[in-house]
């Protein structure tokens, strides 16, 4: 798929015309990868060069490295998400949790267990020849006195505390609501973001000639050479090594 087909996609997506599904399978179904097809190879051949962009060396075959790759979907969504998440915050539309609904979680918990004082685990050892007699496998406390706690049998858990009840239920009911009012606009936002991210991938615009060594360096070991002095391997974030920087050069781009 060209770039004027993939615009023609993003458009009709911005206009609602197609729905994020819909605009994802137009995209994204087909097998063929884009360095497979003609015009990428033949962007190809017009960018790359016949020394490293990054070590000088000229032993081939060069590489055209991306040096940026776009987001994942999951990561559009969690930021998205998180952007309409303050939203419905600052709107004091998410829901709460009840009295009620605490107490209908509890109702599962019709039994009493044993249990360690200290985290209300259950994972205690009474000793026989030791003091204090108990001494919980979770956090180390020692007691002589275990805290009776409800239990679900069916479950084979104690009851977590209150406030974990109540953290639990909330965050169960504001997932819900956010992808009940927001979900299809949440997914339309990512599948947009990831078009961008595509046609700026294809444009190949972030591209240099690299070596297979330095090409490897870069995507497994995410490590390149010193930009100064082109020799000691340092951290993608940096910009020369230490000894560089030692005479002035800084640090990070």
């Amino acid at each position: 798929m060209d770039i004027q087909e993939i615009e023609k996609i993003e458009e009709a997506l911005r206009k609602r015309e197609l729905t994020y599904a819909e605009a994802s399978e137009k995209i994204y179904s087909s097998t063929t990868k884009p360095w497979q097809t003609a015009a990428w190879k033949k962007k190809r051949e017009t960018l790359i060069k016949d020394c490293c962009e990054q070590c000088g060396s000229t032993k081939g075959p060069m590489v055209l490295q991306h040096l940026w790759h776009p987001p994942t979907y999951k990561e559009h969504i969690r930021e998205i998400y998180d952007h309409f998440f303050i939203k419905a915050q600052i709107t004091s539309s998410l829901p709460g949790v009840t009295d009620e609904e605490v107490k209908d979680f509890m109702s599962e918990f019709t039994e009493q267990k044993e249990a360690c004082p200290s985290c209300e685990r259950s994972s205690i050892n009474k000793r026989k020849t030791m003091t204090p007699i108990y001494r919980c496998k979770k956090c180390d406390h020692e007691f002589d006195v275990p805290k009776m706690v409800a239990y679900n049998s069916r479950l084979k858990v104690v009851a977590p505390s209150i406030e974990k009840i109540k953290k639990s239920i909330t965050y169960k009911k504001q997932r819900e609501f956010m992808w009940n009012t927001y979900g299809e606009e949440m997914r339309t936002i990512a599948v947009l973001k990831g078009i961008e991210g595509h046609k700026r991938y294809i444009s190949m615009k972030d591209t240099k000639t690299y070596c297979k060594r330095c090409a490897f360096l870069w995507d497994r070991k995410r490590l390149k050479v010193c930009d100064v002095c082109k020799e000691t391997l340092i951290s993608l974030s940096m910009h020369a090594c230490d000894v560089c920087q030692k005479e002035g050069h800084p640090e990070f781009l």
